[in-house]
């Protein structure tokens, strides 16, 4: 049995994904995910420096959502991409707003977007007030303006509609130097509840897929600084990663993004109708609240 016949009312709407440029990230497997079931598609992403692009990427010539366009587009249906900074509010207003124009309404957000984690991985005795801002403005900020502009669009349509925050298990629960991501990730929980309740008149639930690590390509600062110094290549030792959490996972393996996008299609879904305020773990059993 093919997702296509466990989840229903999905063809015809449009979805506006943000974070969504990956070669392997979990943007573009809810992009596939959702083109698959006939979703039309606003794909969103920063546009990445060399030096914060993953070394695949760069040797493959990955244009980001450009690519990612061009693979949903393959599968039959029509896609818009649009960069945005998430650290401006002005854009991402236009971004809101080209959606709505391009393709006269909008039924999906997914919060996908976050910092790119690395230089926060410090004890907080460390951790600079501009790295913290940073992570608060990308992975909370950002997602309550998505959400407030979608929000008031779903209204006015009067149809209800599914927004969908991708969290974290650090929402659950916190890790060592980890302070900036985890707090935004629980605030980003605290926001999904909120908004759950505030929009439920209108038929608009609000959930937050709250993933484990995650094999994806999104480059982490700290990755790089640790194969750097171990003398390895980044793959070697994300390779290394993999297979130690693997090894520490229930389930016996590390998440991938096909996992996340799962539950994504499942809850932007008409079965998942009766569904909001809350936090899915995706983690393979590493936690069980």
């Amino acid at each position: 049995m093919d997702n296509s016949e466990i989840v229903s009312g999905l063809k015809g709407k449009v979805a506006l994904i943000t974070g969504a440029g990956g070669m392997k990230g979990v943007g573009r497997a809810i992009a596939l995910k959702f083109a698959r079931h006939g979703v039309d598609l606003v794909l969103s992403d920063v546009r990445l420096q060399s030096a914060d692009k993953h070394p695949n990427q760069l040797r493959t010539g990955w244009q980001g959502i450009e690519s990612v366009a061009e693979e949903v587009r393959a599968l039959g249906v029509r896609c818009l991409p649009v960069c945005c900074d998430l650290s401006n509010g002005e854009q991402i207003a236009n971004l809101v707003q080209q959606t709505v124009e391009h393709f006269g309404h909008i039924d999906i957000l997914v919060n996908n977007a976050r910092a790119i984690i690395g230089k926060d991985k410090v004890p907080i005795t460390e951790l600079s007030e501009d790295v913290w801002q940073h992570f608060l403005t990308i992975n909370v900020t950002a997602p309550f303006i998505l959400t407030k502009l979608v929000a008031k669009e779903l209204i006015r349509q009067g149809k209800g509609g599914r927004i969908i925050n991708i969290g974290s298990n650090s929402a659950k629960q916190a890790n060592p130097m980890s302070a900036a991501y985890a707090s935004s990730k629980q605030a980003l929980v605290g926001l999904t509840q909120a908004a759950a309740l505030d929009l439920a008149p209108y038929g608009i639930t609000v959930n937050c897929p709250c993933p484990g690590p995650i094999n994806t390509d999104r480059v982490s600062y700290w990755e790089l600084a640790q194969a750097e110094a171990k003398g390895v290549s980044l793959e070697e030792f994300r390779a290394s990663i993999v297979e130690k959490q693997g090894a520490k996972t229930p389930l016996g393996r590390m998440a991938e993004p096909e996992d996340v996008a799962n539950l994504v299609l499942f809850l932007a879904s008409d079965e998942a109708s009766f569904i909001t305020g809350q936090a899915y773990n995706v983690d393979g059993g590493i936690l069980f609240h």
